[in-house]
Formats: C-alpha cells, sequence, structure tokens
C-alpha cells in the first residue's frame, strides 16, 4: 500500500513538472555561441531562414511553444506566447530574441529609416 501511495504521488508530481520556455533557455545563450551548441541547448528549431550577405551567411532559428485554445493544443508562432529567434552569421549566434515583438520590429525599422537617410540612393533589402 505504501508503494501504491509513494507511485502515485511520484505520478503527480511529475505530470505537474514543465520544461523551460525558450524564454528561460535563452538565458544561457551567449555571443559567439556554435550553432550546434545553440541546438543542444534548444533543440532542433521548427523553422530556419538562411541568407547571404556582404558579412557571410546568416541563419535565423526559429522556436516555439504551443499555445493551448480551450482544451487544444496549436503549433503556431503568430499565436505562441514562447517565441524566441537565434540569428547566426557564419555559425555564430550574434542575435536573439523574439522577431515578433512589436518593439523589436519598431526598432528594426527605425534602423532602417537611419540607413536610408545616411545615402537615399542605397536601397536596403533586408
Amino acid at each position: 500500500m505504501k508503494k501504491l501511495i509513494a507511485t502515485l504521488i511520484a505520478t503527480i508530481l511529475i505530470g505537474c513538472a514543465s520544461k523551460p520556455t525558450y524564454n528561460q533557455l535563452a538565458m544561457k545563450l551567449h555571443m559567439g555561441m556554435s550553432k550546434q551548441d545553440t541546438i543542444n541547448l534548444l533543440g532542433e528549431p521548427k523553422k530556419v531562414s538562411a541568407r547571404n550577405t556582404d558579412k557571410g551567411a546568416v541563419e535565423v532559428l526559429n522556436y516555439w511553444g504551443l499555445s493551448v485554445i480551450g482544451f487544444t493544443p496549436v503549433d503556431n508562432q503568430m499565436l505562441s506566447q514562447d517565441r524566441l529567434s537565434v540569428t547566426l552569421l557564419n555559425g555564430r549566434v550574434i542575435e536573439w530574441g523574439d522577431k515578433l515583438d512589436p518593439s523589436e520590429m519598431m526598432e528594426k525599422t527605425q534602423e532602417t529609416m537611419r540607413e536610408v537617410m545616411k545615402n537615399p540612393q542605397t536601397v536596403i533589402l533586408k
């Protein structure tokens, strides 16, 4: 009987445990971290994009957690409250955060506008 109660309590406690969010795991990221170390920490990304630039190869690894609507889990980046994008340049971390955060979008827009104002003849494609 004691074993049954102990097993029941252990099962309940394990069921209540939650895995860390991507935002919690992001606290362990650091500049210059390798792509493989990043994947070892965060797991395989759900979406990857890549492009070549004058500075080298840029990759963006996108992660997000499930959202729950009612009792239904939904795997959607836009609906998730737990999103993380990690930007790599030549296989090394140079930036991370929530790329869909409105303040992040505003900052990128302002940065682009400053670049255009410096040299109006240049078209910036990012």
